[in-house]
């Protein structure tokens, strides 16, 4: 009976093995937009791709990076008054109808921008952040240089069509990274609606965003996305549909970039397809850091801070699919001889992958994990390796230090002492000579 039910089993698990097809190969056929990519927001670590280096036009998904770059430069409770350069926006692309002279605050410019994707409150942010269009995007692209993103040079605040002003999904997902870590981006974000009072020229304005995958969006009943989080939608002609989806599981945090979608539905559906596909088939493993400890000059300023040793921690989290382990991967950290104290914290740490992977991308990418500093007389060697290893912190040395101390005082009272004694005692025998001699 037993031989029988395990031949029934064996023969039903052979059946399911020749007739479901593996769950796991990334879904690129099945892919509607032109370039597309996944990245873990907590690491960078871009998970799966297609095209994803392919330079396009990014229309309104340019504004994640203008309303990041304003709210590190401005107060959102501030006031701004727009300018003629500002108030001289296309008409025709989509506007909330401010003028020159009129004046709202900061803050109804994020939402303006981020939930309506308003190019008049774009341009103002872009003139409240560095006082001419031209200078703002002067410091968008040298954002774009610092992120690293190699494949974009942006002409403009807004997206709308020029000459010069593209992106990849890959550096546009860098982007989101980016804007995610700006305090207070994800307020504008995530919203799904706003109002902005009357001002001194309009009255009061309400309007709600068309990312449909935003849990409130109007149009969440079709397209709605239970994980999303946040998100930024782009159209024109010339780009045709893009989007920047965030959504989180709980465990993972992820960012999803389409662009070049062909139609308003199929960026939802690759969207949806691409971020189930990720949490459904990765999983965080957690993986040692063996990389020697290296001695370096840290400067604060131009002063010396001092020579220290510099490591990684221990072990690093990575998201792996099934067919890739811990053992697949080596951690390199590129530690230089000198760098500011505050840039102790960025020194990269190269993660690169030992085979490839049909489910996921296996390319190398870095990320600037949690750095311990030791100064350099607490530390016994700087070749060995880490991983789990035990602190090189001489502890005992805050013990020996007061009983050392506390034995010489000891030493010393002593010495005094007998000193002392010898004195008294000369003193005695001395007396006791002049004694007998006063008797005879």
């Amino acid at each position: 009976m037993l031989r029988k039910i395990i031949s029934l089993i064996l023969c039903i698990l052979s059946v399911l093995s020749i007739t479901v097809p593996a769950f796991g190969a990334m879904p690129s056929s099945d892919i509607i937009s032109e370039t597309w990519c996944v990245m873990d927001a907590k690491t960078g670590q871009l998970l799966i791709g297609g095209n994803e280096n392919a330079k396009r036009e990014p229309a309104s998904i340019t504004k994640i990076l203008t309303c990041a770059m304003a709210l590190e430069r401005l107060d959102p409770k501030a006031e701004y008054t727009f300018s003629k350069e500002a108030a001289s926006y296309d008409k025709a692309s989509t506007h909330l109808a401010f003028s020159e002279g009129e004046t709202c605050t900061v803050e109804d410019l994020l939402y303006g921008a981020m939930v309506e994707s308003a190019n008049d409150c774009a341009m103002a942010l872009a003139d409240a952040s560095a006082g001419s269009q031209l200078a703002f995007v002067r410091l968008m692209n040298e954002k774009l240089a610092e992120l690293g993103c190699t494949g974009s040079h942006f002409s403009n605040s807004t997206g709308m069509p020029e000459m010069n002003h593209y992106t990849t999904a890959r550096d546009m997902a860098i982007i989101t990274k980016y804007a995610l870590s700006v305090p207070g981006f994800m307020t504008y974000f995530s919203a799904w609606e706003w109002t902005i009072p009357a001002t001194n020229k309009n009255s009061e304005r309400n309007f709600g965003t068309h990312h449909a995958m935003i849990v409130g969006s109007q149009y969440n009943a079709t397209h709605g996305y239970d994980y999303a989080t946040g998100g930024k939608l782009g159209w024109t002609e010339e780009a045709m549909h893009t989007a920047v989806t965030t959504a989180s599981n709980g465990e993972m945090d992820l960012i999803c970039v389409v662009m070049k979608s062909k139609n308003k539905n199929a960026k939802y559906k690759d969207s949806r397809l691409l971020l189930d596909y990720c949490f459904e088939n990765f999983k965080s493993v957690e993986i040692p850091v063996t990389v020697k400890k290296s001695e370096l000059e840290v400067f604060d300023g131009e002063e010396l801070y001092g020579k220290m040793t510099v490591y990684p921690m221990a072990s690093i989290n990575v998201l792996l699919t099934d067919d890739m382990s811990a053992s697949d991967i080596s951690a390199k950290a590129n530690i230089p001889e000198s760098c500011q104290l505050s840039e102790v914290s960025s020194v990269a740490l190269n993660i690169s992958f030992e085979k490839s992977s049909a489910n996921m991308l296996t390319g190398t990418f870095t990320l600037s994990p949690e750095y311990h500093i030791v100064k350099e007389s607490a530390v016994i060697s700087t070749d060995t390796e880490i991983g789990g290893e035990k602190s090189t912190f001489r502890w005992w040395i805050f013990i020996a230090i007061p009983f050392g101390v506390f034995a010489v005082l000891v030493i010393i009272i002593l010495i005094i002492r007998a000193y002392n004694i010898r004195k008294y005692n000369r003193l005695r025998r001395h007396r006791h000579y002049r004694r007998l001699g006063h008797d005879k």
